[in-house]
């Protein structure tokens, strides 16, 4: 989420960001943006099943496009078997994808159960470097080899830094709902470093496993900016010390939704992961989509290149969903999607509602799918944030100013005790509780 300005405890040498999140910004993506292009009539396409009209994969009965230019990828030549229509996913007829469907009726099919998640003592891929998280088949494994599902919360440390009414206490509170995971903000201007080891340390002891981000770049559109980012975690002293001391149990996010055109999204990451390889952080690194952290469209299709162009192979890809995901439907495809590709993917944020229609209305996301969905396939998700965020969002805290897990909001405690929620599929990192 782009920062907002706390409306308590802001320590008076810092001075937080004021972009505030995806709305009012020209650059997000809205549903229909990922690739959609002009309906066009079929040519010569394959007809639709006769037992049905569409394809099961991966247990959703999925439409097939009307026409083959309808893949997102489609003018760059990288196609992937999958086309936008309609705000929503389609099969492009004869593609990879769309031949190991089966045919069914998109209004009566029962799902298939979910897809069995990975069992223990994955083997580290050779060349994999890191001593702590990797990737492998689309998976996000600790140390031990053991798969991974993250059910976290982002925690605004840069921005409440008062030790003993900041973030820093706000951890113990987290983890009293069962979260398995913490994203800690974090902002290259906060001097006092050891803030962040203690943060780390709290959430290790805390049974969490921490992922630090950068919030500098938030919304910005220069190539060089996520290697910035990544020059500060390389070339600061303290900060890389850290970042290697936690290596066994830390994932870095890079740049908090950076904005970049999609165009130069390999490029501006390749530099990056090029200054922290060259610095001998072997970690996972965690790249957020752009378009403010919405496209998702952009790491599903671009995650297996830079994948590729990591000489450690071991990134994890991170969309947040707002207001693109206003449609329930949409969300399931992501998800689908990220699977097909095998791309390593997680939700870092999302909300309940964000932004406004054209009629001034609140945009209802339908978290309750995600959710749903995300237990279903095996993705992480850590929901934003556990308190301060400024008035105009600040319906998206999940507790009360005072940081108590004892005064959750009604949003706090559908993350918390839903039915999908925090306490009811979190499971720890094995890595704490495998000797």
């Amino acid at each position: 989420m782009a920062p907002s300005v706390p409306d308590v405890q802001v320590p008076a040498d810092v001075t937080p960001s004021v972009s505030d999140d995806p709305e009012g910004s020209p650059n997000v993506q809205q549903p229909g943006d990922l690739g959609e292009v002009e309906e066009m009539p079929p040519t010569g396409m394959p007809q639709v099943p006769v037992a049905g009209n569409g394809l099961l994969i991966n247990g959703a009965c999925t439409a097939l496009c009307l026409s083959d230019a309808t893949d997102a990828d489609a003018t760059t030549g990288a196609t992937d078997g999958w086309g936008w229509e309609n705000e929503a996913s389609c099969l492009v007829a004869g593609s990879a994808p769309a031949s190991q469907g089966i045919a069914c009726d998109l209004m009566t099919s029962e799902p298939l159960p979910p897809p069995a998640l990975p069992g223990s003592n994955v083997i580290r891929p050779e060349g994999v470097d890191s001593t702590g998280f990797y990737v492998a088949g689309g998976r996000l494994f600790d140390r031990y080899g053991n798969d991974f599902v993250m059910r976290g919360i982002n925690d605004p440390l840069a921005w409440f830094q008062n030790r003993n009414t900041g973030a820093l206490q706000w951890l113990d509170e987290i983890a009293s709902t069962g979260a398995n995971s913490v994203r800690l903000v974090w902002e290259t201007d906060v001097m006092d470093t050891t803030l962040l080891r203690q943060a780390i340390q709290r959430s290790i002891d805390l049974n969490m496993v921490p992922m630090v981000e950068l919030h500098d770049v938030t919304g910005g559109r220069d190539v060089d900016d996520p290697a910035r980012m990544a020059r500060y975690y390389a070339e600061t002293d303290a900060v890389r010390e850290i970042l290697l001391d936690y290596e066994d149990y830390l994932l870095i996010n890079i740049a908090n939704e950076w904005d970049g055109p999609n165009d130069i999204y390999v490029d501006a990451y390749t530099r990056a992961i090029t200054v922290l390889r060259d610095a001998g952080l072997n970690h996972t690194l965690v790249l957020d989509a752009n378009g403010y952290g919405q496209s998702a469209n952009t790491v599903i299709t671009q995650g297996q290149t830079l994948l590729g162009i990591d000489p450690q192979h071991n990134l994890l890809f991170s969309t947040h969903m707002y207001e693109s995901f206003r449609n329930a439907q949409t969300i399931r495809d992501t998800l689908q999607r990220a699977a097909d590709a095998q791309v390593p993917f997680i939700v870092g944020e999302f909300g309940f509602q964000h932004g406004t229609d054209n009629q001034g209305n609140p945009i209802q996301i339908p978290f309750d799918v995600l959710l749903e969905q995300s237990e279903q396939r095996g993705f992480g998700y850590l929901a934003w944030s556990w308190t301060g965020n400024s008035a105009d969002v600040a319906y998206l805290d999940l507790t009360a100013q005072s940081g108590s897990a004892d005064a959750l909001s009604d949003w706090g405690n559908d993350i918390v005790n839903g039915p999908n929620g925090i306490r009811a599929t979190a499971v720890p990192a094995s890595l704490f509780t495998q000797p």
